[in-house]
């Protein structure tokens, strides 16, 4: 019964000690009871994706030093690192690789239909535009004098149209960016485990050169497995960030493309309105 009671006791205490002194959303000055700030964390994927800083750090990182050591000429590669190398490392690279171009077709697929379902519904609100001034100039029967306004009603409509077609040339353009990037980051990654794979293999036959007696060239080995093994899980965390960042600069690029229509047509609403008045005025006025 005591032990029941001091448990319930330190649970209460440990549950009254956690409670915040502070509302977070009230002021982001305030202190919490451990002592950090409180803050607000901005929605990770409104935060502006940078892939070209992706590719330039891992150029710096990888890229400058994997061509120097692949200056130095091919090594004779072991046949254990060589057999890990086919039935481990590079099935398990490979796959991100294929990971990284089915991704690539499928948000170009998805960009693509939403830049041809935007074509789509800004040509009939094209034919829309035109048709309802135009009948609307009939019913009026709007003398020749506003000849000009029966005009605009026809380059209003293809004005409605240019804007829609200004809107996807940004998302085409994401479409290409993101297909270089990709092809960077697959390019970056196998010149880098190949240029690993060069360094360990050279330092392992110096290993075995010097010393061929006892167990020393199975350890050797044993170490250059495990280099290898963990460049390859570094490749693949920084593949892993590239197929996120990929993602998130796709589905940025279709809210920017959303965006950007849904302005073109608030606009060519209130052009159409404008037009409409310009009609009235000129049977009325």
């Amino acid at each position: 019964m005591l032990i029941n009671l001091f448990i319930a006791s330190v649970c209460a205490n440990v549950v009254s000690a956690v409670e915040p002194t502070v509302n977070c959303r009230s002021r982001s000055n305030h202190l919490r009871q451990d002592g950090g700030l409180c803050f607000e964390v901005p929605p990770w994927q409104h935060q502006p994706v940078e892939l070209e800083q992706h590719l330039k750090r891992l150029r710096e990182k990888w890229a400058q030093s994997a061509n120097r050591r692949m200056l130095r000429g091919s090594a004779m590669v072991n046949s254990d690192v060589s057999r890990y190398m086919d039935t481990v490392l590079a099935p398990f690279l490979d796959t991100y690789h294929r990971n990284i171009q089915n991704a690539y077709q499928q948000l170009t697929a998805k960009i693509l239909k939403r830049i041809k379902d935007e074509i789509k519904a800004a040509v009939q609100k094209k034919l829309q535009i035109y048709t309802e001034m135009t009948e609307l100039a009939k019913k009026l029967n709007v003398p020749a004098m506003c000849d000009e306004e029966r005009r605009a009603a026809r380059s209003l409509a293809s004005k409605h149209v240019a804007k829609i077609y200004g809107c996807t040339e940004e998302a085409r353009a994401s479409i290409a960016k993101m297909g270089k990037y990709a092809e960077e980051m697959i390019s970056i990654t196998r010149k880098h485990m190949q240029a690993t794979l060069e360094e360990k293999t050279r330092s392992l036959n110096t290993n075995s050169n010097v010393a061929r007696v006892g167990a020393e060239p199975i350890i050797n080995v044993t170490t250059c497995l495990k280099d290898l093994s963990r460049a390859a899980v570094a490749l693949g965390y920084e593949l892993d960030l590239s197929l996120t960042n990929a993602r998130r600069h796709n589905e940025q690029s279709c809210e920017k493309l959303s965006t950007c229509s849904a302005k073109v047509k608030r606009y060519s609403e209130d052009d159409v309105n404008e037009l409409r008045d310009l009609l009235y005025q000129c049977v009325y006025a």
